[in-house]
């Protein structure tokens, strides 16, 4: 078992492997300047087989022994793609995707939940203890991203878009290594124009590269200062303070946006340094006035999958409000149980649907009649503080430690005590609040022009800090367990 605070997240958590090509390495850096600068030394199309090769490289670098699996994934769905543009092909193409991608989803990543679920609810009712040993299956690397992404290329082609009919370009498309690992979830129509036409060196790209690099180190490193607070909070939650589970929820609140959006920026410089561009997948979330907007601004490419794909399918708003508002709630169910199997990542996503059918009924029933809405400070509090409480269910580790956090959230205790967390975590969490709310004005770019020296001298402040704050032993960014 990897220790709990290596990732700050749900107990199963690891350090990077050595040889693992994480971002926040210097094996990843040397790397990433290797394939720059031989894709731009090469043809075009040599260039493109050049990032095929490097992008099973980098999967490889996990564990070898996802690569064929994965590369039959790519096969199965290129021809799939194929079959869903012949007439009459289509539900059939869409069907084998969903129990290919879906099938391989649910056997790798619930079969132990459900099994171990279905094993102690029979002890339950016969009055036997629990003997079920779990199966221990390996979850593939990456393999919830890569799910959504070619069961979507699939059905965007059933609905009238044209199939790839270049094996390369479309391998290149599902493996490309930026995004591999936790995204942005692209769509074929934004990826593949660039692979057919790819642009030319341009020195703008370095430009645009540079501070999504040195900005998504950043953020990395200052969420993994929070990690060990979150996880100190989080590991014994009944013997925890009032304020020791309040700075713990705030740190792995700003943890996982750090992290994941850390992880992000990266991806789209890494993708820059080679002239294509990736769709952003964050806007400030915790700026949000209300949890529709939240999930507008948070994991913006994963918000417009489960739009397009699950609740749009299941009919959307196009069937009455009662459906409207079921539509909404199932959708976010389901997309919390793509985060995880287990049952507090159920109800993590019960609690935002929940939150959204809120929202839109409040916006249909009472807004259109005239009702002022909530002052803005008091919507933005509202807002967070929901935020703050799903997150106690996608952090904690069971139901029973999620209730008993939410319980020393709500009745104060031992109010003076920060039991052993640095006191600089609660100074620095109100910088991180402030800086949301404030958009975290980028003052770089505003005040300084751009190519200057002193913009360049800011940049390499920034890569001195996020250096200096990385550890000597890199924690694994959250999402990668997904």
């Amino acid at each position: 078992m990897y220790p709990a605070h290596a990732l700050g997240c749900r107990g199963h958590t690891r350090r990077s492997r050595a040889l693992s090509l994480n971002f926040a390495t210097l094996q990843y850096a040397l790397f990433l300047l290797l394939v720059v600068l031989l894709y731009w030394a090469v043809p075009r199309r040599a260039g493109r087989y050049l990032l095929i090769g490097a992008s099973l490289l980098f999967y490889a670098s996990w564990n070898v022994l996802y690569v064929p699996g994965f590369v039959v994934l790519i096969l199965a769905n290129w021809s799939l793609g194929m079959l869903a543009a012949r007439p009459g092909r289509a539900r059939l193409a869409i069907a084998l995707a969903v129990i290919l991608d879906l099938g391989l989803l649910a056997i790798v990543k619930y079969l132990d939940w459900v099994l171990g679920g279905t094993m102690g609810l029979l002890a339950w009712i016969n009055g036997t203890s629990n003997g079920w040993q779990p199966l221990g299956i390996v979850l593939p690397l990456a393999i919830s991203f890569v799910t959504f992404t070619q069961i979507a290329y699939v059905v965007d082609i059933a609905r009238g878009r044209a199939p790839e009919r270049h094996l390369g370009r479309y391998a290149l498309f599902v493996s490309f290594f930026p995004h591999l690992i936790a995204g942005p979830i692209m769509r074929a129509h934004e990826f593949l124009p660039q692979v057919r036409h790819p642009r030319p060196f341009s020195v703008q790209f370095l430009r645009l590269a540079l501070p999504l690099l040195i900005g998504g180190l950043l953020k990395k490193t200052i969420g993994d200062t929070l990690a060990p607070t979150a996880d100190l909070a989080f590991q014994h939650p009944a013997s925890a303070s009032t304020l020791v589970v309040w700075v713990g929820v705030l740190a792995f609140a700003f943890q996982v946006f750090l992290d994941f959006s850390g992880y992000t920026d990266m991806a789209l410089g890494s993708a820059w340094l080679m002239g294509f561009h990736l769709p952003p997948n964050f806007d400030w979330p915790y700026r949000s006035l209300s949890i529709a907007d939240f999930w507008r601004r948070w994991h913006m490419t994963l918000s417009r999958w489960l739009r397009d794909y699950l609740y749009i399918p299941l009919g959307g708003n196009r069937k009455g409000r009662a459906r409207t508002y079921l539509n909404l709630f199932l959708t976010m169910v389901l997309g919390g149980i793509w985060h995880g199997a287990g049952i507090t990542f159920v109800i993590w996503g019960a609690w935002q649907g929940a939150g959204l059918v809120v929202n839109r009924w409040w916006t249909q029933n009472v807004r259109t009649r005239g009702v002022p809405g909530l002052p803005v400070a008091l919507a933005w509090a509202a807002t967070f503080l929901f935020a703050l409480v799903g997150w106690v269910f996608f952090r904690a580790t069971s139901l029973t430690d999620a209730l008993t956090y939410l319980k020393h959230m709500v009745v104060p205790s031992h109010l003076t005590r920060l039991q052993g967390i640095p006191t600089v975590i609660p100074l620095l969490l109100v910088v991180l609040v402030v800086g949301q709310w404030t958009g975290w004005v980028p003052l770089v770019r505003r005040y300084l022009p751009d190519g200057s020296p002193q913009r360049y001298l800011a940049y390499g402040a920034g890569l001195a800090v996020a250096v200096m704050l990385v550890p000597a032993q890199t924690i694994s960014f959250i999402y990668f367990q997904f």
